[in-house]
């Protein structure tokens, strides 16, 4: 099949996909729907197994990754996390108790390997996901690649809907307490960034060097993952390096954008994700449900309970934190439609619906932010150490 046919299936297929997810407000995401038509098309021979590799994208996918990666440490603001520390506490704190639970059950199970690939996955998603199929590649382990992809489509359908009633009880409770006028009045405005060592003059900030300069680091982490000799995971030095050369101002804050092509490597990468499904069964799927649901049951309860613990800590009202602690499970920018739709919903003013959205949200894309990539990445780094 020439190149470019098979390309275009993927594209089309990713566009349907990504309708949609916009449709039903990320609750069917981009990467499940085009799981299932992917799957269906290689099952009924309607798509060949050779997709993927005759496209062209597996192999400059992959090269992708570690620059989407590293522009994905650019989103961080080390500044706006320590401004919101309490919600960076929550967040973290109830990523961590739900990798926790659903490490010890597995283990329990002995199912040590299902524990260890789906708990850095629910703990945020994408970013782990990547640093993870790239482990089980290596190690040949495809029926927990199918499993990472299983955790990693369904883990929106029990989070959105918690999240989402959290929320709404959250906002229903500002509203009755008297409490909302002092919340929204306490955000703080943001401050104008100073000049950074490493910043360079504005004409080298065209897509095409920006480009550049995000390849110069992933580059950078890859010979620093050599002269480890592999042992800090070649992703996780890139996302490190994309947060510590962004402080440095080499690289600006959301780089990705910023090159005019943000929209192809995300797709470029989603193609590499969904890889491993050529040669899937529904054996194989069939094989996996069962450590499906237990994983997510399981991370569901050891956040909610975390975040009970986490609620007296630090004084927030125990649905508010239960829904910044389920950010992990969607990440943007399903925080920022869930804040500004519960916002609209719950407010009966257009003043009570503007002072929600402005508690809310800064909130919620916070604590993404950090599930999302800090946790997940630096969790499914550390993790894939212990595969066996």
């Amino acid at each position: 099949m020439a190149g470019i046919l098979p390309l275009t299936i993927l594209l089309a297929l990713y566009a349907v996909s990504e309708i949609i997810s916009r449709k039903t407000h990320a609750l069917v995401n981009t990467v499940l729907t085009i799981s299932v038509f992917a799957l269906l098309g290689f099952w009924t021979h309607l798509l060949p197994k050779d997709l993927f590799t005759n496209s062209g994208v597996e192999a400059f996918g992959m090269a992708i990754v570690g620059i989407m990666l590293t522009a994905l440490g650019t989103t961080i603001n080390l500044a706006e996390l320590k401004r919101q520390a309490k919600v960076v506490l929550i967040a973290i704190g109830g990523a961590l108790g739900a990798c926790a639970l659903i490490v010890l059950v597995a283990s329990l199970l002995n199912r040590q390997n299902y524990g260890i690939v789906g708990a850095p996955i629910f703990a945020g998603g994408n970013a782990a996901t990547l640093v993870l199929l790239a482990a089980l590649k290596e190690a040949n382990l495809p029926l927990l690649a199918t499993y990472a992809l299983a955790v990693l489509t369904f883990q929106n359908f029990i989070g959105i809907p918690v999240a989402s009633a959290a929320l709404k009880k959250e906002a229903q409770r500002l509203l009755t307490s008297g409490e909302l006028t002092v919340a929204a009045a306490s955000v703080e405005p943001g401050t104008t960034p100073s000049r950074k060592p490493l910043q360079l003059p504005a004409q080298f900030n065209t897509p095409v060097f920006c480009l550049a300069k995000l390849g110069a680091v992933a580059s950078l982490s890859y010979g620093t993952s050599l002269l480890l000799h592999g042992k800090i995971n070649y992703l996780v030095i890139c996302f490190v390096f994309g947060i510590l050369f962004y402080q440095l101002g080499f690289l600006d804050d959301d780089m990705l954008n910023k090159t005019g092509s943000h929209g192809l490597i995300t797709f470029l990468v989603t193609v590499v994700i969904l890889g491993s499904l050529a040669n899937t069964t529904p054996q194989m799927v069939i094989s996996v449900l069962g450590p499906l649901l237990v994983c997510l049951l399981v991370g569901t309860i050891g956040l909610i309970l975390t975040a009970g613990l986490l609620s007296k800590l630090t004084h927030t009202s125990f649905p508010l934190t239960i829904a910044l602690g389920m950010t992990c499970t969607f990440g943007f920018p399903t925080t920022m439609l869930l804040a500004q739709e519960v916002a609209a919903s719950t407010g009966q003013t257009p003043a009570e619906r503007g002072a929600l959205e402005q508690y809310l949200l800064p909130k919620m894309l916070t604590a993404g932010l950090v599930t999302v990539t800090l946790v997940s990445v630096f969790f499914a780094g550390f993790a894939i150490n212990y595969l066996h």
